[in-house]
C-alpha cells in the first residue's frame, strides 16, 4: 500500500523536481503523514507555473525537508498542513522580458469544473521555518531572509475557522471568493550596489517585523479560472535609519531594475487586460435582480473583487536620515559635525489598480472618496478634451452647426473618472436623445466609429498614495542638549475633517489591451496636501539643501534616458498651508506688542504645468501669461535710465513669449503613436496663491491672537527653467490693492527675521557653489504690484479726542480684506497714554535693560544672500541716516515706551524697555468687564481678552477691550515694479514706483480704527480695479518713475586660514542707490518724529554706502505739537522745496550733501532743456518700438520657418500615403495569389494521396 502511494507521489512530483527517488519519501498512510527530504525543484518549470514576473527568472530552488499531515476524516473542515524547514531560492534579473515556455502548460492538469478536490487544494496551509532568497543582477546583489512564514485560510473577517467559512460562493454569478492570509515573523533585506561608481557606497539593510498579508482570490466555478485578486500587506511599525550613501545605493539598485521591470510589466499588463476587459460584462449580465435579497449574495457583494488590486497599509514609519562627510554635508558651523532628520509617517496607504477601465467609476475602490477628490473632475475634463482632440485630429470632418454645438457641449461635460460619453460603448436604445445627437450619430463615419470603439477600450494603471498624518522634525546635531525634537513640517489637525487625510497623491498611466499602437492621454500626477504648518528653521533648511541635491544627483545619473518618462501632466494643490517664522532668543517678554511668530497663509496654493482652457478667463491660461508679460513691460522702467543697467537680465524669458503665443508645441509628426497628442509644452509652470495673507501671533497685548500684517492678496507666478533647475526665471503679479499694517515691535520682529533669511540665502549660495556644475546658476524674479498701502501704527499725540474724531478721514487701505481670511484679528499698537488722565501711564517705571554682548563665535557671519539680503542692508542704511538726523529734531517728549541709547557694555544690542512688576500685569489702558460681557455694539471676535494677574481684583472669566489711542500714517505707492536677479556672485534688487501719497490720522481708538477698517476700507479695497489700458498704452514705454532704488551686492574672494584654505562665507560689498523726484508730501511734525522712532532699530550695524538723488521734492511739515508756554505764538508750518540734492554716505558713516556731479555714473543730472528732453523721449520711444518690431520679426520668421517645415512634411506624408496605398493593393494581390497557390497545392496533395491509395 505504501509503495503504491509512493509511486503515485513520485509520478506526480517528478514533473516538478529533479532526481527525486523513493528513498527520499517516507509515508504513514493511516496516520496521513509523510516527509520528503533534499528536494531540488525544476526551476524552469516553476518559473512559468508560478507566473513569476517577466523580468525575473528562477535559477535554483531547494528544500531540505518537507512534511505534511492529512486528517482524512476532516478534510471538509480541517486543512492539509504542509511544513517546510528551510527553503533556498536563487533569482536573477532578465534584461529582456523572458518568453513563456509552452511545455509548462502541459505539466499542469487540465482544469475542469470546481469540485471537491479543488476545495481541498485551495484550503492547504503551509508553514515555512526559514526562506533564503538570493537576488542577482549586474548592478547589485541582494538577499532576503524570512523566518516563520505561514499561509492559512481565514474567514472574511481575518479569523481562523472552519474551512467552509473561508469561501463564499455566489451561485447567481458562478463565482467563488477564497480568503487567505500570509504572515511572517521577521524579514531581513540586504543589498549591495556593484560597479566602479558604487565602490564606496555602503550596503543597504532593512529589518521588518511581524507582517500580515491578506489575500482574496476570485475564481470562476465553470473552469477554475482566476478572475481577480486583492492583496493587502500590513507590516508592523517600521523604523529605518539611512545615510545619504545608503540612499544613493538604493537609487542605484532601483535604477537597475527600472528598465527590465517597465518592459515586462507593460507587456504583461496589456496581455492580461485583453482577457479582463470582457469579464465584468459577463458578470453583470448573469446577475439577477433578486440576488441582493439573499444573505449570501450580500456577503459576496461586500467582499467582491471587482478588479485586481494591491494595497500596502503601514500604521507608522519612522525614517532617520543622516548625512555623510562630503558634499552631502553643509559647512555651516552648527552642522559641521553632521546632523539627522526624522520623518514620521502615520497611517500610510498605497493602492495599485493595474487593470482599471478609464470609463468606469471608482466607487468600489476601498477607502476612496471619489466625490471628495478634486482629481476626479480634473481627470474627467482631461479625458474629455483628449477624446475631442483625437476625433478632430484623425477625422477632421465638417459637421452641421447643430452637430458642432452638440460636440462642443459634450466635450465640456466631464464623465466621472472616464472618457467622454462619446468614447463609451453604444448607448441603449431607450437612452434619452435629442435632435442634435441624432444628427451627429447619423453623420458618424466608419473612421469615427472605429476611433470611438478603440477609446472605449482605454485602460489605466493607477497608483494612489494616502497619508493620514506625517511630521518632519527639525534637524538634530550632536550637541549635548536633550531637548525634544520640534516639528519642522506638521499637520494642522484642528482644521481637518474627521475622516480627511493629510496627503492624497494619484499617478495614472493609460494603455490599450493587447499590442495596439493608438494615441493615449499623457500620464497624470495629482497631489493634494491638506493643512500643514511649515516652520522656517535655518539649520534644517541648510541641511536639506546639502543632503537632497547630493542624493538627487545620483538619481539623475541613474535615471533612464527615455523622453516619454519626462512628459507628464502634473497638478499639485495645498489647502490652507501655513509658513511660520519664529522669534529667536532676542524676544523680550516685557514688550507686550512684540510677536513671537509670523504666519504666512493662503486658502489654496496650486502648482501645475497644464494650461487652463482658453475659454476660461482665469489664472493659469496662456492669456493670463500674456497679460502678466504685458504688465511687466508697461511697468518696467525705460532702458538706459536709472535704475536699469546694462548687466540686468530680462525677466521675460523667450520661453514665456513662445508659450503665451502657443508657439512652443512639441513636434510629434503625423504617424499614429501613443504620444501623438503629447504636443503641449510642459516646461512652463504656473503657481497660484488664492489669496495670500500674513498674521503676527503670540503678542501679549493681543492676548496671543493673530493681528494682520498683509491683507488677503491673490498672487499668480509663472516659472521656467534652464539646464535642469540651475537657472530659474519667475514672473508674477498681484491682483488688486494690497494692504500692509505694521507697528514698531512688529518691525523689529521683521528685521530680525530678515537677518535670518539673509544668513540662510548666503549659506545656500555658498553650498550651490560647491556643487560640481559647469554652468553657474542664476535666478531672475520679476514682480508687478498694481498698488500697495502701508499703514504704520504710531503712538497718538492727541489723547482724549478720539470720541469726537471724524472717522471718515481715516486713511483708506485694504486692511479689512480679512473677511476672506480665517481667524485673522486686527493689528495691535503699543499703549502709551492713560486715556482718562491724558498723561504717560508708565512714566515712573522705565529702566534700561541692556542685553549681553555676543561672543566672537556667536556673531552671525556676513550674509550675501541671493534674494533677501538687500532688505537688511537697505534698512541699516536708512536707519543710520534717520538716527543721525533725528538727534537735531527730537524734543523732550515722552510719547514712546521705548527709546534707544548707547551702552558701553554692549557691542551689538542696545535695548530699552518698560519694566513691569510682573509679565502678566494688566496695562492701564485696558478695561475689563465682569463675567466676560462686553459693551454693546462691539464684536467679541475682534477684541482682546487677557487674564488678570490678581484673581481677587478681577474675575477669572473677565475680558478686556483695548481702548488705547493710536495714530496712523498711510503711504500709498502705485505701479510698483520689482526685479531681483542673482548670477555670477552678484545680485541686484531694483524697485520703481509712482504716485507716492500719504495720509494721516492723528488720534483714534485702536478698536474703533479696526472696526472702521473692517466695515469701510474693505469695500474700498474690493471696489478698487486696475486702470484700463488701450493698445497704444501697451506699446508706450513707462515714464520716468518718481521713486526708484537699486541695491547692488558683489561677493569678494573667501578669506584664507593659516593653511591657505578658504573658510567661512565670502565677504561682500554693497551699494544702495536711489532717486526720488517730482513728489509733494505733507506730514504732521508729530508724525515725522514718530516715524523716526518707528524705524529705530535695536541692533547697531556698520553703515552701508548709499547715494540718493532728490529732484523737485516738496515737504510740508505741520506743527501739531502743543506749545510749552501759554504766551508762545501759534506754530507755523514748515515748507521745504528740494530742487536738486545729492546725498551720499561712505563706509565710515560720513554723510555728504551737495549738488549732483556733472557726469554721474548712477544718477542723471538735473533736467535738460525741454527740447532736448522731448528729443530724448522721442528717441527712447523709437528705440522701444524698434526692439518690439525686432522681436515680432523674429517671431514671424520662426513661424514662417515652421510653416515651411510643416508644408514639406505634409507633402512627404501625402507621398508616403500614396505609396502605402499602392503597397496595400500590391500586398492584397499577392495575398490572393498566395491563397490560390495554397489551394492548388492542397488539391495536388489530395490527388497524390488518392493515387497512392488506389495503387495500394
Amino acid at each position: 500500500m505504501v509503495t503504491i502511494i509512493k509511486n503515485q507521489l513520485l509520478k506526480h512530483l517528478s514533473r516538478y523536481t529533479k532526481n527525486l527517488s523513493p528513498e527520499q519519501i517516507s509515508l504513514s498512510a493511516l496516520r496521513g503523514s509523510g516527509e520528503l527530504q533534499d528536494l531540488t525543484l525544476d526551476e524552469d518549470l516553476l518559473t512559468d507555473l508560478l507566473e513569476l514576473p517577466g523580468w525575473v527568472r528562477l535559477t535554483s530552488a531547494k528544500c531540505n525537508r518537507a512534511s505534511f499531515r492529512i486528517q482524512w476524516t476532516k478534510l471538509k473542515t480541517v486543512p492539509i498542513v504542509l511544513n517546510l524547514d528551510e527553503v533556498s531560492i536563487a533569482l536573477e534579473v532578465c534584461e529582456e522580458p523572458r518568453t513563456v515556455n509552452a511545455s509548462a502548460a502541459s505539466a499542469m492538469p487540465i482544469p475542469g469544473k470546481y469540485s471537491y478536490i479543488h476545495k481541498v487544494i485551495d484550503g492547504i496551509s503551509v508553514a515555512v521555518n526559514q526562506v533564503q532568497i538570493d537576488f542577482k543582477c549586474d548592478a547589485f546583489t541582494s538577499s532576503v531572509q524570512i523566518s516563520r512564514v505561514t499561509v492559512e485560510s481565514r474567514t472574511p473577517d481575518g479569523r481562523k475557522g472552519d474551512l467552509r467559512l473561508t469561501r463564499i460562493k455566489s451561485p447567481d454569478t458562478g463565482q467563488l471568493l477564497i480568503f487567505k492570509e500570509l504572515e511572517w515573523q521577521s524579514a531581513r533585506i540586504e543589498a549591495k550596489a556593484l560597479g566602479a561608481a558604487a565602490a564606496n557606497l555602503p550596503p543597504l539593510r532593512l529589518l521588518l517585523g511581524n507582517t500580515h498579508c491578506r489575500i482574496v482570490i476570485k475564481k470562476r466555478l465553470a473552469d477554475c479560472a482566476v478572475l481577480g485578486s486583492r492583496l493587502v500587506l500590513r507590516p508592523e511599525p517600521l523604523a529605518w535609519a539611512l545615510t545619504d550613501g545608503q540612499l544613493r545605493a538604493a537609487l542605484a539598485c532601483a535604477a537597475a531594475l527600472a528598465g527590465p521591470v517597465q518592459k515586462a510589466t507593460q507587456m504583461a499588463t496589456r496581455t492580461k487586460a485583453a482577457h479582463k476587459i470582457e469579464e465584468p460584462r459577463e458578470q453583470i449580465q448573469s446577475r439577477p435582480n433578486s440576488g441582493d435579497k439573499d444573505l449570501l449574495a450580500r456577503m459576496f457583494a461586500k467582499h467582491d473583487v471587482r478588479e485586481t488590486s494591491y494595497h500596502l497599509l503601514a500604521p507608522r514609519i519612522d525614517l532617520h536620515l543622516c548625512d555623510d562627510p562630503g558634499l552631502g554635508r553643509s559647512e555651516m558651523p552648527q552642522l559641521a559635525n553632521g546632523g539627522a532628520l526624522q520623518v514620521t509617517l502615520v497611517s500610510m496607504q498605497a493602492d495599485l489598480f493595474p487593470y482599471h477601465k478609464a470609463s468606469n467609476d471608482r466607487r468600489h475602490w476601498r477607502g476612496y472618496r471619489e466625490a471628495a477628490t478634486p482629481h476626479s473632475q480634473w481627470l474627467s475634463q482631461a479625458l474629455s478634451t483628449f477624446c475631442t482632440t483625437l476625433l478632430e485630429t484623425l477625422d477632421p470632418r465638417p459637421l452641421t452647426p447643430s452637430a458642432k454645438t452638440t460636440q462642443g457641449e459634450r466635450a465640456d461635460e466631464p464623465v466621472p473618472n472616464g472618457v467622454n460619453h462619446c468614447a463609451a460603448a453604444p448607448a441603449p436604445t431607450n437612452a434619452p436623445s435629442n435632435a442634435n445627437t441624432t444628427t451627429l450619430a447619423s453623420q458618424a463615419s466608419p473612421t469615427r466609429t472605429k476611433i470611438l470603439q478603440q477609446l472605449g477600450k482605454l485602460m489605466t494603471t493607477c497608483l494612489i498614495l494616502r497619508i493620514d498624518d506625517f511630521t518632519v522634525y527639525k534637524v538634530s546635531t550632536g550637541s549635548k542638549s536633550r531637548e525634544a525634537p520640534r516639528p519642522l513640517v506638521s499637520a494642522e489637525k484642528a482644521t481637518l475633517p474627521g475622516d480627511a487625510g493629510l496627503l492624497h497623491a494619484e499617478l495614472t498611466f493609460f494603455y490599450y489591451p493587447g499590442d495596439v499602437c493608438f494615441p493615449v492621454p499623457a500620464p497624470k500626477l495629482y497631489v493634494q496636501l491638506s493643512p500643514v504648518r511649515i516652520s522656517v528653521d535655518v539649520a534644517s533648511i541648510l541641511w536639506l539643501a546639502a543632503f537632497l541635491p547630493h542624493v538627487g544627483a545620483a538619481a539623475v545619473d541613474n535615471a533612464p534616458q527615455d523622453s516619454t518618462t519626462t512628459y507628464m501632466d502634473i497638478r499639485t494643490e495645498a489647502i490652507m498651508p501655513k509658513i511660520v517664522l519664529e522669534a529667536g532668543s532676542e524676544h523680550i517678554s516685557q514688550q507686550r506688542d512684540r510677536p513671537k511668530e509670523l504666519h504666512i497663509c493662503t486658502a489654496r496654493a496650486t502648482l501645475t504645468n497644464v494650461r487652463e482652457s482658453p475659454r476660461a478667463n482665469s489664472a493659469g491660461s496662456r492669456a493670463d501669461l500674456a497679460s502678466i508679460i504685458s504688465s511687466l513691460r508697461r511697468s518696467a522702467p525705460p532702458r538706459g535710465q536709472f535704475p536699469c543697467s546694462s548687466e540686468d537680465m530680462d525677466p521675460i524669458h523667450e520661453q514665456f513669449l513662445l508659450h503665451a503665443d502657443n508657439l512652443d508645441d512639441i513636434e510629434r509628426g503625423a504617424d499614429i503613436t501613443p504620444e501623438m497628442l503629447w504636443r503641449e509644452n510642459r516646461a512652463v509652470w504656473c503657481a497660484r496663491v488664492e489669496p495670500l495673507w500674513a498674521d503676527f501671533c503670540g503678542a501679549r497685548a493681543t492676548n496671543y491672537k493673530p493681528s494682520p500684517l498683509l491683507d488677503a492678496t491673490p498672487l499668480t507666478a509663472w516659472l521656467c527653467f534652464e539646464e535642469g533647475f540651475s537657472r530659474i526665471w519667475v514672473i508674477g503679479r498681484t491682483c488688486g490693492l494690497s494692504g500692509v499694517q505694521l507697528n514698531h515691535y512688529q518691525l523689529l520682529f521683521l528685521l530680525r527675521q530678515m537677518e535670518r533669511i539673509s544668513e540662510l540665502t548666503a549659506w545656500l549660495a555658498h553650498q550651490a557653489s560647491r556643487l560640481p556644475e559647469d554652468e553657474q546658476g542664476a535666478i531672475v524674479v520679476g514682480l508687478v504690484v498694481p498698488a500697495v498701502e502701508i499703514t504704520l501704527v504710531l503712538p497718538s499725540n492727541c489723547p482724549g479726542q478720539e470720541s469726537s474724531r471724524d472717522l471718515d478721514s481715516v486713511p483708506l487701505d485694504s486692511s479689512s480684506l480679512n473677511d476672506f481670511r480665517l481667524g485673522s484679528e486686527a493689528t495691535m499698537a503699543p499703549s502709551m497714554l492713560d486715556r482718562d488722565s491724558g498723561v504717560l501711564a508708565t512714566q515712573a517705571s522705565i529702566e534700561v535693560c541692556t542685553a549681553q554682548p555676543l561672543g566672537a563665535e556667536e556673531i552671525p557671519p556676513p550674509s550675501p544672500g541671493l534674494n533677501f539680503g538687500g532688505f537688511s542692508s537697505m534698512r541699516r542704511g536708512f536707519t543710520s541716516l534717520v538716527t543721525s538726523i533725528d538727534s537735531a529734531l527730537t524734543r523732550d517728549d515722552c510719547r514712546s515706551d521705548a527709546a534707544s541709547t548707547a551702552s558701553s557694555d554692549s557691542d551689538r544690542y542696545v535695548v530699552v524697555g518698560l519694566a513691569a512688576e510682573s509679565p502678566d500685569d494688566a496695562d492701564f489702558a485696558f478695561r475689563e468687564f465682569e463675567h466676560g460681557h462686553l459693551s454693546s455694539g462691539v464684536e467679541v471676535a475682534a477684541e482682546v481678552v487677557e487674564r488678570s494677574s490678581s484673581p481677587s481684583d478681577h474675575s477669572v472669566t473677565s475680558s478686556c477691550k483695548r481702548r488705547d489711542v493710536i495714530s496712523t500714517c498711510t503711504w500709498r505707492l502705485n505701479n510698483i515694479h520689482i526685479l531681483q536677479q542673482s548670477a555670477n556672485n552678484k545680485s541686484c534688487l531694483r524697485i520703481v514706483a509712482d504716485d507716492l501719497k500719504t495720509d494721516e490720522c492723528s488720534s483714534i481708538p485702536w478698536d474703533e480704527f479696526q472696526i472702521r477698517l473692517k466695515n469701510k476700507f474693505s469695500m474700498r479695497a474690493r471696489a478698487w480695479s486696475e486702470p484700463t489700458t488701450d493698445e497704444d498704452d501697451i506699446l508706450k514705454p513707462r515714464d520716468t518713475p518718481r521713486v526708484a532704488a537699486r541695491l547692488l551686492r558683489t561677493e569678494l574672494p573667501r578669506l584664507l586660514n593659516e593653511k591657505g584654505e578658504p573658510y567661512g562665507l565670502a565677504p561682500y560689498v554693497e551699494l544702495l542707490e536711489a532717486r526720488i523726484r517730482e513728489l509733494s508730501i505733507a506730514l504732521n511734525m508729530s508724525t515725522t518724529l514718530a516715524l523716526s522712532e518707528f524705524i529705530e532699530d535695536e541692533v547697531l550695524f556698520p553703515p552701508m554706502p548709499l547715494e540718493v538723488l532728490i529732484e523737485n521734492v516738496k515737504l510740508h511739515l505741520v506743527e501739531d505739537r502743543p506749545t510749552r508756554s501759554i504766551s508762545s505764538p501759534p506754530p507755523q508750518p514748515l515748507d521745504l522745496d528740494l530742487t536738486t540734492l545729492r546725498l551720499t554716505r561712505d563706509t565710515s558713516g560720513v554723510i555728504h550733501l551737495g549738488p549732483p556731479p556733472v557726469s554721474s555714473r548712477t544718477v542723471s543730472p538735473s533736467s535738460p532743456a525741454p527740447q532736448l528732453q522731448e528729443a530724448m523721449e522721442e528717441l527712447q520711444r523709437l528705440n522701444e518700438e524698434n526692439e518690439e518690431l525686432k522681436k515680432r520679426l523674429a517671431t514671424l520668421s520662426r513661424i514662417a520657418e515652421d510653416n515651411r517645415e510643416l508644408r514639406a512634411k505634409v507633402e512627404e506624408a501625402s507621398v508616403l500615403r500614396q505609396c502605402a496605398h499602392a503597397a496595400q493593393h500590391e500586398a492584397a494581390s499577392l495575398l490572393a495569389d498566395k491563397h490560390d497557390l495554397i489551394e492548388t497545392v492542397r488539391l495536388l496533395q489530395e490527388q497524390i494521396s488518392n493515387n497512392c491509395r488506389g495503387k495500394r
